[in-house]
Parts: structure tokens; C-alpha cells; sequence
């Protein structure tokens, strides 16, 4: 049998995954880690997702379950008692969490509203963080949070930003930042959904005083990527979109469900994306897609598809299928808190403030419905 040949881009493709278990923690299932006692705070959906991931990996002790909505507790501590045979304490506050010594770390995803004071709270009460996305809904918030982490070093704080663990990711930025694709031109991306109008418990989705509107509670991811693939946020952002699509439903509804935005980069890089959640039912009109063109190739982050201008090139796959970010992410934290050493997150508070600003940028070229610049919403008048 003759000898595999790799070139560059394929040996980056098969050594990415081990990168990754180096840099950023997956630990062997066999080894004997130590344990991670855990404290978690909101298990609605995305707070379920966190709690069922974290029960699967190695060296993790699921302490305490907060939440003020006794449906979730109970649906939560059956979870855990199915899984390791015991139930952990039931809690109905998170301040009923920061005073237990217990707890090493806490797991947080509630509503974007609480996310700076309770945050904050964490933080202050010597608690490791793994703090759900948005970092806050406010420049103010999220420049207190940075402040109150630079407080407290020894805490190892993460936002999850999972996509920031995600191989296909990784290994995409590296691509890029090569040079493979050449100079970024531009990028398309849409979030389309039939499932509107999504109202999340107690219709705090609804309610832009509760979500930052959907710029922030879920598109945030897509800016996050894309500061992160253009080494920094955009100069300016124009949009357009509607509230009214589920009026007769929801009259009191004020996020927004559906707009466009068209974002521009100081070097010349532009996005066009799209969010919607009033799709047809349909393959053809639903789906997540982010699409990179640069002078020498295009990226389907979606699908890891590469491909260059130069045909003589073969087509890439950079980690096809599925990718279980959340476990990649909840891993990287997880070894974080364990290592005698300090390790770089993901991604910094100030990039994860930087997300939470690009968010804000879409959210008032939308509203208004006009070209608003970055220093407008860094430096508002």
C-alpha cells in the first residue's frame, strides 16, 4: 500500500481535533480528573442543554439546581437523579447559591436581563462562571462585568460563545488568517425559522426589555464569528426589518421578526445577513447558513465546505456533520477551573463585549433604518 500524502490544508483538517484536546481540555474518558462541583442557575431550554451536557463528561458533581419556575427544578433534579442516582439541592434564587462553599462553579442561563447583576453576583462570591451569552444588554453592563472579573483573576470566567470551541471554527480561522482564501471580499449569512413566534417562558423572548431583541439573544453568535474572522468588530451597519409579523398573536410583542443588515469593515470586508422567524415550513426557505468569499476562495462555515478559485485545487471538508460545541465549550471551561495554570478562554470579555455592541449596532440601524456607525454605538451622544 503506498504511503498517505498530506499536504498543508489536510494535515490542518486531521491535526485540528488534537489541537483542540490539547488546548482546550477533552480529557480521555478512562482518566481520573478531578471533580468539578457545579451549582446551575436557570434550566429552561438552553439551561437543560448545559445540565445534560455537563452530566455527561468526566469529573463533573451536579451540586445544586436554581430556578424560580418549580417545572424546571423538577424536570432538572429528575435529570440528575436518573443519571448519577441522587438528587442535588433545590433552590428556588440564585442568592441562595453564592454562600454555599460547595460550589465550585456555576453554570448560568437565565434571561439576558439578569445576566449582568446576577453575573456580577457570581463573580464577587468567588464563584468559577460559565455565563450564557449575551456578556449584557448594555455597553455600561458589560464594561462592570469586565471590571469585577480584572477583581477577581484567580476566577475563571467563561462566555459561551460555544462556536469559539467548535473544530470546524477553529480550524477555519486558521485557513483564513493563512492567507488561503486570500483578502476577504464578502459574507452572507441568514437564521431563517418557521417555528415564530417564539416566546420563551413567561413571554420574556417576546419583550425586548427582557431579550435585547433577537440582535442579541441569538444572532449574536453570527457577530461573535465574525469579528472573530475579521479580527475585530465592523465601522458601520445599515438594516431594515419588521415587528409587526405576529401582531394579531402577540399585540404586545416588540422584538423584531424579521430584518436584513448590511455590514461593513474599515478594510473593505462586508456581510449582508438575514434573520427571520417567519419562514415557510420548508428546507428550502429555513436553515442557518455563513458564507466567506475571499480573492482566492469561499468557506461554508455551515457545512465546512472550501473551496478555491483555482480548480486545480481539490474541495475541502473541514470536520463535516455535526459538531458538539456546547460539550467542546462546557470541556474547555471545565479544564480551565482544574489546570494549575492560568489558560486563555475562548474568547475574551471584551470580544464577548465587542459581540454584545455589534448586536446593539444591528438592533439601532434596524430600528432606524439607516447607516450607524460603531462609534455611535461605542459612544453614544
Amino acid at each position: 500500500m503506498p504511503p498517505i500524502r498530506l499536504n498543508r490544508r489536510r494535515f490542518l483538517g486531521c491535526s485540528a481535533a488534537a489541537g483542540l484536546a490539547l488546548s482546550q481540555g477533552r480529557v480521555d474518558e478512562a482518566a481520573e480528573v478531578r471533580s468539578v462541583r457545579l451549582g446551575l442557575i436557570g434550566v429552561g431550554t438552553r439551561g437543560t442543554t448545559l445540565l445534560r451536557t455537563a452530566l455527561e463528561l468526566p469529573g463533573t458533581e451536579i451540586v445544586a439546581i436554581a430556578d424560580e419556575e418549580p417545572r424546571h427544578r423538577l424536570r432538572a433534579l429528575g435529570i440528575v437523579e436518573r443519571a448519577r442516582g441522587s438528587r442535588p439541592q433545590e433552590l428556588e434564587r440564585s442568592d441562595q447559591v453564592w454562600d454555599r462553599d460547595e460550589i465550585d462553579a456555576v453554570l448560568i442561563a437565565l434571561p439576558c436581563d439578569l445576566h449582568a447583576s446576577v453575573y456580577a453576583d457570581a463573580i464577587r462570591a468567588g464563584k468559577h462562571l460559565y455565563a450564557e451569552k449575551p456578556l449584557a444588554l448594555t455597553p455600561g453592563e458589560c464594561s462592570m462585568l469586565i471590571d469585577e472579573s480584572a477583581r477577581h483573576p484567580d476566577r475563571v470566567v467563561h462566555v459561551g460563545f460555544q462556536r469559539r470551541s467548535n473544530p470546524r471554527y477553529r480550524e477555519a480561522i486558521r485557513l483564513i488568517q493563512h492567507g488561503d482564501l486570500g483578502a476577504l471580499v464578502a459574507g452572507s449569512g441568514a437564521w431563517l425559522s418557521s417555528n415564530g413566534p417564539m416566546n420563551g417562558h413567561n413571554g420574556w423572548l417576546a419583550h425586548r426589555s427582557r431579550s435585547g431583541d433577537w440582535m442579541l439573544e441569538q444572532a449574536v453568535h453570527v457577530w461573535d464569528v465574525l469579528n472573530w474572522v475579521a479580527g475585530g468588530p465592523p465601522a458601520r451597519a445599515f438594516g431594515q426589518g419588521r415587528r409587526d409579523v405576529f401582531a394579531r398573536q402577540q399585540p404586545d410583542r416588540d422584538v423584531t421578526d424579521h430584518y436584513a443588515v448590511h455590514l461593513e469593515w474599515s478594510s473593505g470586508f462586508f456581510v449582508d445577513f438575514q434573520q427571520s422567524w417567519a419562514a415557510p415550513p420548508d428546507d428550502h426557505f429555513t436553515g442557518i447558513a455563513l458564507r466567506l468569499t475571499g480573492e482566492a476562495g469561499g468557506i461554508d462555515l455551515s457545512s465546512g465546505a472550501v473551496v478555491y478559485r483555482d480548480r486545480r485545487l481539490p474541495r475541502q471538508s473541514l470536520h463535516p456533520g455535526n459538531q458538539p460545541d456546547t460539550r467542546f465549550a462546557l470541556e474547555t471551561f471545565l479544564n480551565a477551573i482544574r489546570s494549575s495554570e492560568r489558560l486563555a478562554p475562548p474568547l475574551t470579555l471584551a470580544e464577548a463585549r465587542d459581540a454584545t455592541l455589534t448586536g446593539l449596532l444591528v438592533r439601532r440601524a434596524v430600528d432606524e433604518r439607516r447607516a450607524v456607525s460603531w462609534d455611535e454605538v461605542v459612544s453614544p451622544s
